[in-house]
């Protein structure tokens, strides 16, 4: 019995051993140092290994010395990134073999904030640039803080205030300059703050328009006098509404909509809508338009004690 079980254990380990058995793929590893400007090792800084075909990812953090080690990765094309708050996130595509270990080292820049250009001077020249106090928030910037009216914009933007004269009206005033409400129902004053619609001026001595920024490109609020360059009603300084141009090459049709309800009050609503339709190569046509419809909570008693339900409406 114990000759027979010896046999019958040889024959198993030799049968083991000449059976070819599927070996497992091994797995691979990526490692390297993330650097900073000039070299400077960059510590605490997130590094994420993510599979191209399957999306997996695998994470890790830098140690002081700035290197980091990503392991046990399937092989595969990987992108490699490395973030650290206040650089800017840098990525490289790289290739994992089977046991393998890939070195990577990665370099991460400053954010640079984005050039502003602006037309103040009559001319495009960056922000940086202009010789007296501009304030130029982008379309971008005037998104985020939920800016649609000269009002939203001036509540972050110093020394620029807006009085409400009203719906579709206001009276700005930069620095304290403003013609006020008493002089501005006077015959032949002017106003003490410009407005102008890129190079058109829409302000008037009673009131300024308050323009929709639906395709604007940004708003310029010009602190001081500014009559050089625009003349007489702008004393207090300018605020110029810059639209988008045009774009070519591109067909595109943009607008939004919107429906309002007020407790106790009539409803509201607005429409927007834009077109951009090259013409030819070297040309193109852009329009945009919008309606808003204001909704009304009070009720306008007029002398014969009727009610104008349509007075907040327009």
């Amino acid at each position: 019995m114990v000759i027979r079980g010896c046999r019958f254990l040889i024959f198993v380990a030799l049968a083991a051993a000449l059976y070819p058995v599927p070996a497992f793929a091994q797995n691979g590893r990526i490692s390297g140092v993330v650097r900073g400007a000039g070299g400077i090792a960059m510590s605490g800084a997130a590094v994420r290994a993510t599979n191209q075909r399957t999306g997996a990812t695998s994470r890790t953090t830098t140690a002081a010395d700035g290197s980091y080690t990503v392991a046990d990765l399937a092989p595969g094309s990987y992108i490699v990134s490395a973030s650290l708050p206040g650089l800017r996130t840098v990525s490289k595509n790289v290739q994992v073999a089977a046991g393998a270990t890939v070195s990577l080292d990665l370099v991460v820049q400053p954010i640079t904030l984005e050039a502003v250009t602006v037309t103040a001077m009559l001319r495009e020249q960056q922000l940086k640039d202009v010789p007296f106090s501009v304030a130029a928030p982008t379309a971008q910037a005037l998104i985020t803080r939920g800016a649609d009216n000269i009002e939203t914009v001036a509540a972050n933007v110093a020394g620029f205030s807006v009085q409400n004269l009203g719906p579709g009206q206001s009276q700005p005033a930069i620095r304290g300059a403003s013609s006020g409400q008493i002089a501005r129902d006077q015959p032949g004053v002017k106003e003490d703050v410009g407005a102008y619609l890129d190079e058109a001026p829409v302000s008037l001595s009673l009131f300024t328009p308050d323009l929709d920024l639906f395709d604007i490109s940004r708003v310029e609020v010009l602190r001081g006098p500014q009559g050089t360059l625009f003349g007489a009603g702008s004393l207090g300084g300018t605020v110029r509404y810059i639209s988008n141009q045009p774009e070519l090459n591109v067909h595109s049709t943009f607008g939004e909509a919107e429906i309002n309800v007020i407790d106790g009050g009539a409803p509201g609503n607005n429409a927007k809508l834009g077109f951009n339709v090259p013409l030819g190569d070297k040309a193109a046509f852009r329009v945009a338009g919008y309606s808003n419809r204001l909704g009304g909570w009070m009720d306008a008693v007029q002398p014969n004690l009727t009610v104008n339900h349509a007075v907040n409406g327009g």
